[in-house]
């Protein structure tokens, strides 16, 4: 597996944020308290600087799926998808915002959580698939269905209908249209003949295959409608955008509760309990990114996000990093066994990712070789994501605020 620059400017600020406890340097931070207010106003910088690298690194991908789509080849496909692998990476930190009563799953706010980022996905909803028991591919999805017409409007309003996994927008819908079907793999014995592969769709399903102008055309209008959705995040959360005012009004239980609640809930109850244990005890149907094998980076992003509140600081796509008092800080102002605790939780989090990311295998293969309980890389990375989820409970405990984490 190839080592992304993004997680070297990780590896290397996590090493920077947890040496650098000399006693010159405890002298100079014990002199100024840590304050919860200070603490809500980093937080709220980072969320806003994650966004908009969101935004933007998504716009590229745009860019990159309409070359495609005017003049498609292999390597203009290739492209697209590298620039959804590299869009993924700022997106999946966002991950960590959820479930804060926030602009991305407060339905009285804007609520598209599950038109951008909704799985798993029914292939055949949207576009042909390989189907044995019907002897081989099988065009009954939307882009095969000429009734269906192709606008944005339409797209979102058929997203989870009938069934959650009817999903017809977001990311994973762009991935199966760039990727297609991991058909490498046996949903019945959960092993594949060669783990490497990754969907294997060409450049000709936008050419010469059947249904080739609906297929383009629905990738561009779906790539469209998240556009949109990263644009209404990022302009609210901007400073003077209508969610920061909002959020700058709340009081600071209000916030703290909120902020922690996002943390807490998706260390425990969505990545650990949804992402990483169903994957590993149902197999790959249960895989993040299953179209493009990108479910170890995937991790990545989502344990980072949740890392950059911890310990008050994002790394930004430019290079530059925003900054400022962690939680870690204003626990540590009222009860530090608990924020060495939070500390001790956070960096162990970080070496089980370390020991997923680092080896040569793709996530598919990964949980193929443990099962819940194991032991294995993927479990005790879930494993310690649940005790940090906990160890944020003690920290909100400490700070006078209650949340739930599952």
């Amino acid at each position: 597996m190839k080592v992304k620059l993004s997680k070297l400017v990780y590896a290397l600020s996590f090493t920077v944020l947890f040496s650098c406890s000399n006693n010159e340097n405890e002298e100079v931070i014990g002199s100024e308290k840590a304050k919860v207010s200070d603490f809500i106003e980093n937080y709220a910088n980072i969320v806003s600087a994650n966004y908009t690298d969101t935004y933007n690194t998504a716009v590229e991908m745009q860019s990159k799926i309409n070359a495609f789509l005017t003049e498609p080849s292999t390597a203009k496909l290739q492209e697209a998808q590298n620039s959804w692998l590299h869009a993924r990476d700022f997106y999946g930190q966002t991950e960590a915002y959820r479930e804060a009563d926030g602009p991305i799953d407060n339905e009285n706010l804007l609520g598209t959580e599950g038109q951008i980022n909704a799985w798993p996905l029914d292939e055949a909803y949207i576009d042909y698939v390989f189907d044995p028991s019907q002897g081989g591919y099988v065009n009954n999805g939307l882009i095969a269905d000429g009734s269906f017409l192709i606008t944005k409007e339409n797209i979102a309003a058929k997203n989870e209908e009938g069934k959650d996994d009817n999903i017809s927008t977001g990311w994973h819908a762009i991935e199966f249209l760039l990727w297609g079907q991991d058909l490498n793999y046996n949903t019945t014995t959960h092993t594949s003949d060669n783990y490497s592969v990754s969907g294997q769709r060409t450049y000709t399903d936008y050419t010469t295959a059947d249904h080739s102008r609906r297929r383009g055309e629905y990738l561009r209008v779906v790539t469209d409608l998240l556009i949109a959705d990263l644009k209404d995040l990022n302009d609210t959360w901007l400073e003077g955008g209508s969610y920061r005012a909002t959020f700058e009004a709340l009081d600071e239980t209000t916030a703290l509760t909120n902020i922690l609640n996002g943390v807490g809930f998706i260390s425990n109850g969505e990545v650990a309990l949804e992402r990483l244990d169903p994957a590993i005890d149902e197999g790959q149907e249960n895989e993040h990114s299953c179209f493009s094998d990108n479910t170890t980076q995937d991790m990545w992003a989502n344990t980072y996000g949740l890392h950059n509140i911890i310990v008050g600081s994002y790394n930004a796509e430019n290079g530059a990093t925003v900054s400022g008092v962690s939680l870690i800080d204003i626990v540590k102002e009222v009860n530090e066994s608990t924020a060495i605790a939070l500390e001790n939780a956070t960096k162990e989090t970080i070496t089980k990712l370390e020991v997923l990311t680092g080896l040569d295998k793709n996530f598919d293969e990964i949980i193929s070789e443990e099962t819940l309980g194991s032991g294995g890389p993927a479990g005790l990375l879930s494993s310690a994501l649940k005790a940090q989820g906990t160890q944020v409970s003690e920290a909100a405990k400490a700070l006078g605020v209650s949340i739930t984490i599952n």
